[in-house]
């Protein structure tokens, strides 16, 4: 079969672009093309939160991304009547896809990738031999093609995946500040809503150069739970009230709502010549982190897909494996426990201690920066997540030990 390319990468949001990158930078002979359905610059409804792990994995291949952001050093968590703030330098940045997707793009393009926009993919056909791709009436043939179109990317609709049980929903705005907002260089994740199956956020942001803040809620649809029944579960309704708590009206703003597939442990991420990237493979459940894992999915495709491709190995019957292996599968695997344990029923033996587990919470932050872990810090996070462990056993033994 004559082919056209070597690899179809369909989608060009941040993992997709992240993927050719990577691949150009350990493979520059082979014939990469992403194609992206929308226009750039295109909207993309995301809160915009990137660690500062994914720019450092950006800088080994000197790519830098340069548009506008608003930069955070401190990552701040309301539990259980506290506040719990941990402090990290450069922990991050917030940025708006619009100009970030844009910005990225135009780095592969002046690379020399060919990055089609306003490109539908209608139609994905494999055999033993390669991958045709049907394009705007066009049929491009492959090795192989990577699957980095989102949530309900038709990658995974023509290949037959699964549609995945972990979904949430997130409705985002953005308002001035607000009596009782953290300083600027913090980002806020508020679990005070007990009843609330997820989280409200405020993010710094910019926009047209004013500064603002993005304010959501972000609540997770779990097919087994029946807590979105009734209509004061919806997200909507959970950000209205969340806003009037701070003296904001949601009528006064333009909401903006989107939604998110979590990774799920053991589900398939390939088929023979298709891999999937970025949300399309899933992201983390518990918070709906997803742009720094894209990158960093696209880090370790990049790698992977090198390799297949100069043995003609194809099958990527392993793909799922060295995902699992990397940091960033373990992280994903932890973090999807984490949302196991916590939206249970032990919430409410658990919430009250997480206050109490700071050590930890600032490992996960300087994770989330790509920082070197404090190892004292480990030990004490440690220390304390026994401990509070221990604290919740002996009350749960204590309420049912009869007077």
């Amino acid at each position: 079969m004559q082919r056209d390319h070597d690899v179809v990468i369909v989608g060009g949001g941040p993992a997709g672009i992240s993927t050719a990158l990577h691949l150009q930078a350990v493979a520059p002979a082979l014939r990469i093309v992403v194609l992206e359905k929308e226009r750039y610059p295109r909207e993309k409804i995301c809160a915009g939160g990137i660690g500062a792990r994914a720019f450092k994995l950006l800088e080994k291949i000197d790519v830098i991304v340069d548009c506008p952001c608003v930069r955070f050093d401190a990552v701040a968590m309301r539990v259980a009547g506290e506040t719990v703030v941990a402090r990290e330098p450069w922990a991050g940045v917030v940025v708006r896809r619009i100009e970030f997707d844009h910005a990225f793009a135009k780095i592969a393009i002046e690379r020399g990738i060919e990055v089609r926009d306003g490109a539908e993919v209608t139609a994905i056909r494999t055999t033993a031999h390669g991958v045709t791709v049907e394009v705007d009436g066009e049929a491009l043939t492959a090795r192989a093609v990577v699957g980095a179109d989102g949530v309900g990317g038709i990658v995974r609709r023509q290949i037959g995946f699964p549609r995945g049980e972990l979904r949430a929903q997130a409705v985002e705005l953005d308002t001035g500040a607000a009596p009782g907002d953290l300083p600027r260089d913090t980002v806020v994740f508020d679990f005070s809503t007990t009843e609330l199956r997820g989280y409200a956020w405020d993010f710094p942001t910019q926009v047209a150069g004013e500064p603002l803040v993005c304010r959501g809620v972000y609540v997770l649809r779990d097919p087994r739970s029946r807590e979105l029944a009734s209509p004061s579960a919806e997200p909507r309704t959970r950000l209205a009230s969340y806003l009037a708590e701070r003296g904001l009206a949601i009528a006064d703003y333009r909401t903006k709502q989107f939604a998110e597939r979590g990774f799920e442990p053991g589900a398939e991420l390939a088929a023979p010549r298709v891999l999937l990237v970025g949300e399309a493979a899933g992201i983390d459940i518990a918070t709906g982190e997803g742009i720094g894992q894209a990158i960093e999915y696209g880090a370790l495709a990049g790698r992977y897909l090198a390799d297949a491709l100069a043995h003609d190995d194809l099958g990527f019957t392993d793909w799922r494996r060295t995902v699992t292996k990397h940091h960033l599968g373990w992280q994903l695997a932890l973090r999807h426990a984490l949302y196991r344990t916590f939206y249970s029923h032990r919430r409410p033996r658990i919430e009250p201690l997480m206050p109490s587990m700071h050590q930890l919470f600032r490992v996960g932050v300087q994770d989330f920066a790509g920082a070197p872990m404090s190892k004292l810090a480990v030990v004490r996070g440690t220390g304390q997540l026994l401990a509070a462990y221990t604290r919740a056993k002996l009350g749960s033994r204590r309420s049912t030990t009869p007077a």
